[in-house]
Parts: structure tokens; sequence; C-alpha cells
């Protein structure tokens, strides 16, 4: 699973967004790097613009990123696709 924050928001990072595709330029490191060497992928936890975020919202995110790396045998691998 990768964990990351980005300093733009989700729009940043959609298809026709300013920046990409956040799926496709993560694509690269959860095939190449993981799948190819034999990982299960996880889906991303990916934080957008946290410094715009209030000291509760980034507490929330804390919270729920801890609450998700409790519960992570739990979780699915995801289909990470092909280039």
């Amino acid at each position: 699973m990768l964990s990351l924050t980005l300093g733009g928001t989700k729009e940043h990072y959609l298809k026709d967004g300013f920046n990409g595709d956040i799926q496709a330029i993560l694509r690269p490191i959860q095939r190449g790097i993981f799948q190819f060497t034999g990982f299960d992928v996880l889906a991303p936890h990916i934080v957008y613009a946290p410094v715009q975020q209030t000291d509760e919202v980034r507490q929330e995110i804390l919270d729920n990123f801890s609450r998700r790396l409790q519960a992570i045998e739990n979780e699915l691998p995801i289909a990470v696709g092909k280039y």
C-alpha cells in the first residue's frame, strides 16, 4: 500500500485534472514494483492538500488512517490494471 500526501486537491489529480490521473501516476509503482515482485497491491492511502485542512480535519484523517492500518489484514487487493 502506498501512503502519500499531495499538495493539490483531489480535482487536480483526476484524469483531466491539472496534474493528471493519480491512479495512472501510481500504476508504475503498484504494477512494476509491488505486483511484479509478488506483493498484493492494496488501495493507496492518499491525503489531498493537508495543508489546506483545519487541525480537526487533519486529526480525523490521522484517525481514519490508524483505523485502516489496524484492520489492514482484512483488505482485499485492488486490480492495478495494465499499462
